[in-house]
């Protein structure tokens, strides 16, 4: 059951992750892409989760998911800070 849950929520960051694209597409702006980028990375975090947790249950992947999570947020606040005008 758990991991459905796992699995709808990378599901749901994906779709986030492609409408922000879509939005960026169409109007150009500089949040969007990078908006994007985050929940496209924040989507392979998630997909770590699963894969921590229900696929390979003896493999530690915690540092990994950590380390996507992390770049998400940096590459978010990059954005935010320097590329919105």
């Amino acid at each position: 059951m758990t991991g459905i849950v796992y699995l709808l929520c990378a599901a749901t960051a994906l779709i986030c992750c492609v409408l922000l694209l879509r939005g960026h597409r169409s109007t150009g702006a500089p949040l969007l892409f990078w908006s994007s980028l985050c929940f496209g990375l924040l989507t392979l975090d998630n997909l770590f989760l699963f894969a921590d947790r229900i696929l390979l249950p003896a493999v530690d992947l915690t540092l990994y998911r950590r380390l996507v999570a992390l770049v998400a947020v940096a590459m978010l606040l990059y954005g935010m800070i320097f590329k919105s005008k």
